[in-house]
């Protein structure tokens, strides 16, 4: 156990990264090849009809500019299309090899657009020579490949792009599968935790009375029935676990009788916020276990639950001291309670939770502030399935 004064915060969560991330189980969707590629090549015809277009509607050959700057386009898709084949095995790969292969054959589909170009040219013109022309030859063909390693440059950065969001969203789901399985190793701890201490309280009865044993044993079992309905369930409706608490409150007013005196207070409204489950169980443990070690009887437990605007408000209070550290593992208990509380909050809230412990004029208070959310089946959902992105920083 902490020492009192001690709090939860950004600075003493440890080890937390901040709420869980919500993973998507559908792979997010991203644009495909095809219709980028119709659309970039669309938008290059339509970008050099625009450049050409006044002079050529000034000498009335509209119609063959279109033609000439779409069949362009056309033969770029077609070739593209094919350099993509070729593309598609350098994956994985590293860049200097994806970028000497990017050179060589924009080089050589290079100069097969141009020589498609010529042929069409010739085919589409009736005095269009290209013998005169031919000077002119590699410049067409550099201007053609320098065209071909511009879309070439495109199609390894988005395909890097792609490969490092697949990447980020691997490294993502490994970090919120980690954290799922911390929470569920945590929440299954409370459990063995309680029935470590409720048993040993019946065996406590068994010899002395064996009545108010059978009693304790049907209260359990009240007890445990909530936790096998909630299975896994990260978050629960505040009445729900005060039903709970309520039920082990009765189990330790049956061993103890009127050695314990405890009190209720829950403010209207609040009854529907959502809570970790199992978590202000421990805090009632803790206090009627080491209330009791204290020595001063009757050991007086309070509850006290309220919200102030967008926060919730869980203060547990008893009457004695704090147990000396050599006393919290002893044979009343484990250890579990407030460091469980402690590092659920870390996992689950980060920065937006606090867990503060003080001492003062004969009581010990543990003081656990959260945000303040209704309770829905949706919101259920979403925290098992561990929501939005923080983990890798948004």
């Amino acid at each position: 156990m902490k020492q009192p004064g001690e709090h939860v915060g950004p600075s003493s969560l440890t080890g937390a990264s901040g709420t869980l991330p919500r993973m998507d189980s559908r792979a997010a969707s991203r644009p495909s090849f095809w219709p980028m590629q119709f659309g970039g090549w669309g938008l290059y015809a339509l970008l050099l009809i625009v450049t050409f277009l006044p002079a050529a509607a000034a000498d009335g050959r509209t119609v063959s500019l279109l033609m000439a700057k779409g069949s362009r386009a056309m033969f770029g898709l077609v070739l593209t299309s094919l350099m993509r084949l070729g593309y598609q095995r350098l994956f994985p790969g590293g860049f200097t090899r994806q970028a000497a292969w990017a050179m060589a054959t924009s080089a050589v589909f290079g100069v097969v657009w141009m020589g498609l170009a010529e042929v069409w040219a010739t085919w589409l013109y009736d005095t269009y020579n290209w013998r005169t022309n031919r000077m002119m030859f590699g410049r067409a063909a550099l201007d053609y490949a320098v065209t071909l390693l511009g879309w070439s440059g495109l199609y390894f950065g988005i395909k890097h792009a792609q490969a490092w969001q697949d990447e980020r969203e691997r490294a993502l789901k490994a970090a919120t599968l980690a954290q799922e399985a911390r929470l569920a190793s945590l929440r299954h701890q409370v459990r063995p935790h309680f029935l470590f201490n409720a048993l040993t309280s019946v065996r406590a009865l068994i010899g002395e009375d064996p009545a108010r044993a059978r009693r304790m044993v049907t209260e359990m079992a009240d007890f445990l029935r909530f936790s096998l309905q909630k299975g896994d369930s990260p978050h629960v409706p505040l009445e729900e676990e005060l039903a709970m608490v309520r039920s082990y409150l009765s189990i330790e007013s049956v061993r103890f009788e009127e050695k314990l005196d405890v009190q209720v207070s829950v403010m209207p409204g609040t009854e529907r916020l959502s809570v970790p489950a199992f978590l202000i169980q421990p805090l009632v443990d803790n206090a009627v276990k080491h209330g009791l070690a204290s020595g001063k009887l009757p050991v007086r437990v309070r509850l006290g639950i309220t919200r102030e605007h967008d926060v919730l408000r869980i203060l547990v209070e008893n009457t004695g001291v704090w147990a000396p550290p050599a006393r919290e593992m002893g044979p009343e208990g484990t250890g579990t309670g407030l460091r469980n509380v402690r590092e659920r909050l870390a996992q689950l809230y980060a920065e937006r939770a606090r867990l503060e412990t003080s001492e003062e004029e004969g009581w010990v208070r543990v003081r656990v502030e959260l945000p303040a959310q209704e309770w829905t089946p949706i919101l259920a959902e979403e925290s098992h399935d561990a929501p939005a992105a923080r983990v890798a920083g948004g």
